[in-house]
């Protein structure tokens, strides 16, 4: 069966340029793009229509606009055999993402952040990115700023080691098998603490042994964060390794929700300029076997022997 890939589009500028984002991804994995509109019903629009009358009226736009950008999108994929497909939902956005991407069996959900949109419902309430990251059945890609990254290869992969580490850092060797990335690990310390430094840079050289021993370059680093917020230093050594994709942890149990994304992590995913990878701990990333990937080591190869 062919891997499959959900895009949320919502005709805002990010969304498509996450389509457009979209292309490498689909080539390397060998999947169908899906391109999923959600079409939410307002109180406004209803005062205005009957029930029925406002969603025919809605959703014929929705599908004009859809059928263009499905259009656009075989066009500039038709020398790379990636079919495009289209749907139209109703109801609350990250429920109908995330419902459709359970339905289709996706490996990967890409998202546009559009900052308008976000600003408000941040923290706990969430908004729809942070929602569909927060529950989604398989990994989010959310997508910032104007830069295109045809290839992910400087994977920044910041840890601290208070959070299960195995899946990020599974994610990263497989991430990086495909596009023959560098993984660069980071630690952020708040402050100069000799033992806490020496512990830390203990458990970074196990980490960098288990990626290397897969094949793989990797860098590890320790910074001090010097007062300044843990998620700014991150972003910040991102810009300065000219790192192309971040990969976080985003998914911790509390008592009083159900999931609830760190911190740290939410603003990462928030107001970094490059492509996060959101992982949920609890979530596999299978893509299976692919068509077109960068693959100088055989990593690939004996991770399959290995499953």
């Amino acid at each position: 069966m062919r891997n499959k890939i959900l895009v949320a589009v919502d005709f805002e500028e990010q969304s498509l340029k996450a389509v457009k984002q979209s292309y490498h991804l689909a080539k390397l994995f060998d999947a169908e793009l899906i391109l999923l509109h959600v079409v939410e019903e307002t109180n406004i629009m209803k005062s205005f229509f009957s029930h029925e009358e406002y969603y025919r009226k809605i959703l014929l736009k929705a599908k004009e606009r859809l059928n263009e950008l499905e259009k656009i999108a075989k066009e500039m994929f038709v020398d790379s055999n990636i079919h495009v497909n289209s749907l139209i939902a109703k109801g609350k956005p990250y429920e109908q993402i995330i419902q459709a991407a359970i339905d289709n069996e996706v490996i990967l959900i890409i998202i546009g952040k559009n900052n308008d949109i976000e600003k408000l419902q941040r923290k706990f309430i969430g908004s729809n990115t942070f929602n569909v990251i927060r529950e989604a059945p398989c990994p989010v890609i959310s997508i910032k700023g104007d830069d295109y990254f045809n290839e992910f290869r400087n994977i920044l992969l910041p840890l601290d080691f208070t959070k299960p580490i195995q899946r990020p850092i599974q994610h990263a060797i497989k991430l990086g098998g495909y596009f023959g990335s560098t993984i660069n690990i980071l630690s952020v310390l708040p402050r100069d603490n000799k033992m806490n430094k020496l512990f830390k840079q203990v458990q970074l050289t196990q980490v960098k042994n288990m990626i290397t021993r897969n094949g793989l370059r990797c860098t590890a680093e320790i910074v001090e964060s010097k007062g300044e917020p843990v998620c700014k230093t991150i972003i910040k050594h991102a810009g300065k390794t000219d790192a192309d994709l971040i990969i976080v942890i985003t998914q911790q149990k509390k008592h009083f929700v159900p999931f609830f994304i760190g911190s740290t992590a939410q603003e990462i995913i928030y107001k970094s300029e490059i492509p996060v990878f959101s992982v949920i701990p609890s979530v596999k990333f299978s893509p299976g076997v692919v068509t077109s990937f960068v693959d100088p080591l055989g990593l690939m190869e004996q991770q399959h022997k290995k499953l």
